[in-house]
């Protein structure tokens, strides 16, 4: 938000909860501003809602808090200056983890804790996610698999590349940063957790042997660069362990003990349990599947279904993984793949099927033009997770658009088996090659295939419900 704006914005939210009279304290911590109000039945918070530049707002006894995001501090001292009111300095305890005592242990209630989380700490690294992604989508419509103006070997080719390559594959060490400050974790420790995984060390090791004992405990060597469940679990637990370290810690000794015990205990935790806990997961879900892809039509079709919806849910978890050295090592064996790989496939375009939804049925022109970013990045560079996390996590209703384009991905799997002969990106030039092979009814499949994620994502994307506050 330009500094401009900060003053009209300012001025709307404090006329809109009863003015400078109505506010008895006025204090901000990461992303909230928050007003101890006299008179709560004045305080206007659908209005508040509709302010542009504010996210959300939240009650909490008689505290009214305004979510703004990362320009708190702008718009709070602006606010201090145009009401006169005193200011006060930022609040460090974690908001976001202490909106009400009543805990809700329900299923749906821990998912939208898990999805609270996940949010806040995908959307700081979006933006940078964008432009790794367009440098992405530059070299695969410029390079030699479409229109072929510059060559793999090319030093902008190169160049490009590593300017993908340099979020991707450090993606760790920036989703620890913005993890850590979503649950209000001092960010270094978040960096910290990221860069353990992937040290040039533990790397060197990949391929040269299958353990490593730390700390007497044997974890497996693998790479987890590009990974994302390893920091998101491993900043929530610290965040816990930290509390603990810093109340049973004289003062005295924190500065030394507190990180040190920290790292000590982490390290284990992180390449024992965090680490390889998608590659675990992934393991099991695979060999469930390839069984049930290997039985009759029912069953075969009823796990297509089945795959295909957890789809979403094992690529936010980082356990897709997995999957793919399956399909691979299918694919490597007999020259061609019928489940792994078409599922994989579709469900790119049913994400970037409902990213074109959302982008038809979302009336804020910002929210528009980001979520059409997502979608041309996705659709013309093969990246999923700019439509993933800025559509549908952002837009959570979407999660159902997307789950409906998934069931019938599975059917189409299921029932008519088309067959995958040719490794490609899930881009609009290339969605029709890996059908070719297989003759006129296996092109027919496959196409259909791609186009029935499309389209029904589209679709179903239009009809589900936006908050776009």
């Amino acid at each position: 938000m330009a500094k401009k704006n900060y003053d009209e914005m300012s001025r709307q939210i404090l006329d809109l909860v009863g003015g400078s009279e109505n506010v008895v304290q006025f204090a901000h911590c990461v992303t909230r501003l928050r007003f101890t109000v006299k008179d709560k039945s004045i305080v206007k918070a659908d209005e508040v809602n509709k302010v542009n530049g504010v996210i959300g707002t939240q009650w909490l006894g008689e505290q009214f808090q305004v979510i703004v995001g990362t320009e708190v501090e702008n718009i709070y001292d602006t606010i201090c200056k145009v009401g006169h009111l005193k200011a006060e300095a930022a609040i460090e305890e974690n908001l976001d983890s202490n909106l009400s005592k009543k805990r809700d242990f329900s299923l749906r209630g821990i998912g939208n804790k898990i999805l609270a989380y996940l949010s806040p700490a995908m959307t700081g690294i979006i933006p940078m996610m964008m432009a790794a992604c367009m440098c992405k989508t530059i070299i695969a419509v410029l390079g030699p698999d479409v229109m072929n103006i510059i060559s793999a070997t090319s030093d902008l080719y190169i160049v490009l590349d590593f300017m993908y390559d340099a979020f991707f594959y450090f993606i760790p060490i920036f989703l620890g940063y913005s993890a850590a400050k979503a649950l209000n974790v001092n960010p270094i420790y978040g960096l910290y957790l990221g860069t353990l995984i992937i040290v040039p060390d533990f790397m060197a090791m990949i391929g040269t042997r299958e353990t490593l004992s730390v700390f007497g405990i044997s974890v497996p060597v693998a790479n987890y660069s590009a990974s994302f469940l390893p920091v998101i679990i491993g900043v929530w637990i610290m965040s816990y362990l930290l509390k603990l370290l810093n109340k049973v810690i004289p003062d005295v000794l924190k500065t030394i003990f507190v990180p040190l015990l920290a790292i000590i205990i982490m390290a284990p935790i992180m390449f024992a349990v965090c680490a390889p806990l998608g590659t675990y997961v992934g393991n099991v879900v695979g060999n469930f599947f390839i069984a049930m892809s290997q039985s009759n039509i029912v069953v075969r079709t009823i796990g297509a279904v089945l795959l295909a919806v957890l789809m979403p849910y094992l690529v936010l978890g980082g356990m897709h993984g997995a999957l793919v050295n399956f399909a691979i090592l299918t694919f490597v064996e007999n020259g061609f793949e019928t489940f792994l790989l078409p599922i994989m496939l579709a469900y790119n375009f049913a994400v970037f099927g409902v990213a074109l939804g959302a982008f038809f049925k979302l009336k804020k022109p910002e929210n528009k033009t980001a979520v059409a970013g997502y979608f041309i990045s996705g659709i013309l560079g093969s990246v999923t997770e700019p439509c993933l996390y800025g559509v549908i996590i952002r837009y959570r209703q979407t999660m159902k658009a997307l789950l409906v384009a998934c069931v019938g991905v599975g059917l189409v799997i299921g029932i008519f088996t088309p067959v995958y002969y040719v490794m490609t990106s899930a881009t609009i030039f290339t969605f029709w090659i890996p059908w070719v092979q297989g003759g006129t009814m296996n092109m027919i499949a496959g196409v259909g295939l791609m186009l029935v994620a499309f389209f029904v994502g589209m679709i179903a994307a239009c009809f589900v419900s936006y908050d776009e506050n």
